[in-house]
């Protein structure tokens, strides 16, 4: 599905849009754009397209972001991705936000291409290619520049997420059925952490390599090669250096591309590294857990203490539907309490 588009007015003076404010001092050849399209605006993140003011009259992605986050995804673009065999979206600049430090600006290439679909097996094939590219690369002398995404960071997570939520035991507001997701997830918690030690001990079995940590179709378009297709993947904002566990997860649709294990494994041996099936598929299903454990992270920092229902309902449901996701996750790997 394609991210929603808002055209927003032209300012009378466009040079007054925050984004074209910041994109002019860059002292690019073109400034004011044919239209500001929103694509996405959070109190943390805003996302516009600048028409017409790349080379050629392209249009320029203008992303603000919190500027650690905006750090890492200019270290992807401007460092890691060039030295990779797979194509990827230019970087046109990078700028701190004038009005507040704490933000920063970055400047992209717009991705086109056909969108993908985890239900058409040549795009699940195509992404355990562009996968099996990026890890059997060596990128270790990038790592200083990227965040932790190895098994610690996880454990960090899930620790972090049920010190948050134990306060919410005890609110009156929830009815027995909100309590009860909540005990089920606090339940999760204390079967992954008991078993933690094993998922450790795979993945130092595993080589570390660049994560994107958000692989969903959103994030994903396809041009179309004389065999297969290439991916362009773009919002690198939760990328860092670690084990490839989360990009190989399991669900499908809005959560996840699916990729196909079978040919990952091909190509990782076709490259000298052997990787036998069955290790691939464990680790898809770490991956899983992982990108569960990120899903019920966020639902959980958006619940309040709240004494009204109204605050509580929107991300309750969410939480309903991550419990739901970490009892699929957990089923294959027949952990017992």
């Amino acid at each position: 599905m394609s991210r929603p588009v808002i055209c927003e007015p032209m300012p009378e003076r466009p040079i007054e849009h925050p984004a074209v404010d910041a994109w002019s001092r860059l002292g690019p050849k073109r400034v004011e754009p044919e239209a500001i399209e929103r694509l996405k605006r959070k109190s943390k993140s805003a996302v516009y397209r600048l028409r017409g003011v790349g080379p050629d009259g392209s249009n320029v992605i203008a992303k603000r972001c919190l500027t650690a986050t905006a750090q890492t995804e200019r270290a992807i673009y401007e460092e890691c991705l060039p030295c990779l065999p797979v194509a990827s979206l230019r970087s046109y600049g990078f700028l701190e936000d004038p009005a507040n430090p704490a933000f920063s600006w970055l400047f992209l290439e717009d991705a086109s291409g056909q969108e993908y679909s985890p239900d058409d097996a040549g795009h699940r094939i195509s992404a355990a290619r562009w996968l099996a590219a990026i890890h059997t690369c060596r990128l270790e002398s990038l790592t200083h520049s990227l965040p932790d995404r190895g098994p610690s960071h996880y454990l960090k997570l899930l620790r972090g997420s049920r010190a948050a939520f134990v306060k919410h035991l005890a609110n009156p507001a929830l009815a027995a059925e909100e309590l009860a997701t909540l005990r089920s997830v606090a339940h999760q918690f204390d079967l992954l952490e008991s078993q933690w030690a094993d998922v450790e001990a795979f993945c130092d079995t595993v080589p570390r390599t660049l994560v994107h940590g958000d692989l969903v179709p959103k994030n994903v378009r396809l041009t179309a090669l004389p065999a297969g297709f290439g991916l362009f993947v773009f919002d690198w904002e939760y990328a860092g250096w670690g084990v490839p566990a989360t990009d190989l997860c399991r669900f499908t649709g809005r959560d996840g591309l699916g990729a196909d294990l079978a040919t990952y494994e091909a190509v990782l041996a076709d490259s000298g590294r052997r990787f036998e099936f069955g290790k691939v598929r464990q680790l898809a299903q770490y991956g899983t857990i992982f990108r569960v454990l990120d899903n019920l992270a966020w639902a959980l920092s958006s619940l309040t203490v709240s004494d009204s229902q109204r605050y509580l309902v929107k991300p309750i449901s969410h939480l309903s539907i991550y419990e739901r996701q970490m009892t699929e996750a957990l089923r294959p790997v027949e952990w017992r309490d």
